[in-house]
């Protein structure tokens, strides 16, 4: 059952963005728009240009041709736009529609997509709790099975997002475009694919990259990222089960 299981998780997070053989619907994540293709290829005719946030259903070829963009490993998919049917890359396909402009946050983007399922759950700590180590904590879930946890320290805070059926590279894409994470990832980021330290912005960031390799792929488990600036904030993106996890806080 362990190696059943194992070979489930290997097959999901080893497939790009939009795996094929999923239909969709999916939503257009390219701020500039998504070039329809006459052919499989970046240089075939330019039929149109697909609009951000639009949505589509998709469909594979029998022989998948695979494409790397900004990091991320990715595939030609089919798809008809005002009556033209052509070829797309399918890194920039969410299962989600994308963030509208007002969006800044993560918080607020979930209402965007989903109605929220119930009052929130709060659980408040005393004083000498969060002194110690201890939290005040909210929940809320939402109806299409997304969820943030707030947690907030003595002097700190974490934000813990819960994102069902998407990849970590969906997560990425995602990502670059709410603002709260722009010191996280910029707008034209490639896709993290090993630890290292760099300087951004005048600041040092720790990247960590938690991966293995399986036969020809990188099979990427985590990204972790911290910096500090004032104070010293920690970004986490990680798969459990059939969900991303997003977290986000600092403090000092």
């Amino acid at each position: 059952m362990r190696r059943y299981l194992f070979l489930a998780m290997m097959f999901v997070s080893l497939h790009p963005v939009a795996q094929p053989g999923l239909t969709g619907p999916y939503y257009v994540a390219a701020k500039n728009g998504l070039s329809l293709r006459e052919k499989k290829d970046a240089q075939s005719k330019l039929l149109a240009t697909i609009p951000y946030a639009t949505k589509l259903t998709v469909t594979y070829p029998d022989e998948i041709v695979n494409i790397t963009l900004e990091g991320i490993e990715s595939a030609w998919a089919k798809t008809t736009f005002n009556g033209k049917t052509g070829y797309i890359v399918n890194t920039y396909l969410l299962p989600w529609p994308p963030p509208k402009a007002t969006i800044k946050t993560m918080k607020q983007y979930l209402p965007q997509v989903s109605a929220v399922a119930g009052a929130p759950v709060v659980i408040k700590a005393n004083i000498e709790s969060l002194e110690s180590g201890g939290a005040n904590l909210k929940k809320q879930l939402f109806k299409n099975g997304a969820e943030y946890h707030e947690e907030t320290f003595y002097e700190a805070n974490n934000d813990s997002y819960f994102l069902p059926g998407f990849t970590l590279q969906q997560g990425f894409v995602l990502a670059r475009l709410i603002p709260e994470f722009k010191d996280v990832f910029s707008a034209d980021e490639a896709f993290p694919s090993e630890s290292k330290t760099f300087t951004k912005n005048g600041h040092e960031y720790r990247l960590i990259v938690d991966a293995e390799k399986i036969g020809d792929y990188t099979w990427i488990n985590k990204i972790s990222i911290e910096y500090e600036d004032g104070a010293i904030y920690s970004f986490q993106m990680f798969l459990l089960g059939g969900q991303l996890v997003i977290s986000f806080g600092g403090g000092v």
